[in-house]
């Protein structure tokens, strides 16, 4: 009987093991509706867990086909389950292929600081760029790229500058060796200028000059033309196919529509 015991214990250790590993790595994608490689699975789990990390708050990715009740069944299945999963915050992405809706959410007063409605609308756009194209993969990577950038920049006070100033010295040599180049270049430019006119003689007379100068006929050209044209302005975000919305629930910042 200890003997049975002894053994089901180890298999019980066994399939929590094996299960642990394939739970973990789907902690941040739920890609239900298969339109993730497992490649690009793997690498969006990267670097979602990694700005999760860096950031103390929740980003992850959804991907299904399940109907919501509104014009964008993206937004009603994210804010559902987003709030039952993270509900000290997060920033999220759904893609729903129930009505080819998609939708970034921003939940909790952190998140919610950082993300407001304008960059919502700016992280939405940037993710609707792919979509049009079916790149998924690449559309969930644009937007992991701006949550990241955003979160560097609203937490940090230098922003993108953080690594160059904190390495002066780095900042300083780079700044100097880069003007010496340029003074290097300026001055070998000169010297060559100079060194091509040093010997010729300029003569005031038309005459002077090899065959000399004979007008024998007057002609007026045209030689300028202007021509005005007008830029085709490029097609909001979500504009192909039912819309672009910003907004959300109450609690919720958000911004998507339908490609």
């Amino acid at each position: 009987m200890k003997r049975f015991w002894k053994y089901l214990t180890m298999i019980c250790t066994m399939v929590l093991i094996i299960q642990m590993p394939v739970y973990a790595a789907s902690s941040h994608v739920d890609d239900q509706a298969s339109l993730f490689t497992d490649q690009e699975i793997q690498e969006l789990e990267a670097m979602a867990s990694q700005i999760s990390q860096d950031f103390d708050t929740n980003v992850f990715i959804l991907t299904d086909y399940e109907p919501g009740f509104s014009n964008n069944y993206a937004r009603d299945v994210i804010e559902e389950y987003g709030t039952q999963h993270y509900p000290d915050g997060y920033i999220g992405y759904m893609i729903n292929m129930a009505d080819r809706s998609y939708w970034v959410d921003a939940y909790g007063d952190r998140e919610r600081s950082y993300f407001n409605q304008s960059k919502t609308d700016s992280i939405a756009e940037s993710a609707y760029d792919d979509l049009a194209d079916g790149e998924f993969g690449q559309s969930a990577k644009t937007f992991l790229k701006k949550v990241d950038k955003n979160f560097k920049i609203k937490t940090n006070a230098y922003g993108p500058l953080t690594k160059l100033i904190v390495n002066k010295a780095a900042l300083i040599i780079g700044v100097g060796l880069s003007v010496v180049g340029a003074l290097l270049v300026a001055g070998i430019m000169t010297m060559s200028r100079v060194g091509k006119h040093r010997d010729k003689k300029v003569s005031v007379r038309a005459d002077a000059y090899q065959d000399g100068l004979n007008l024998v006929a007057r002609d007026d050209r045209l030689i300028r033309t202007y021509q005005t044209r007008v830029r085709k302005p490029k097609p909001s975000s979500g504009h192909g196919g039912g819309g672009f919305s910003g907004g959300g629930s109450a609690g919720h910042t958000g911004s998507g529509g339908h490609f």
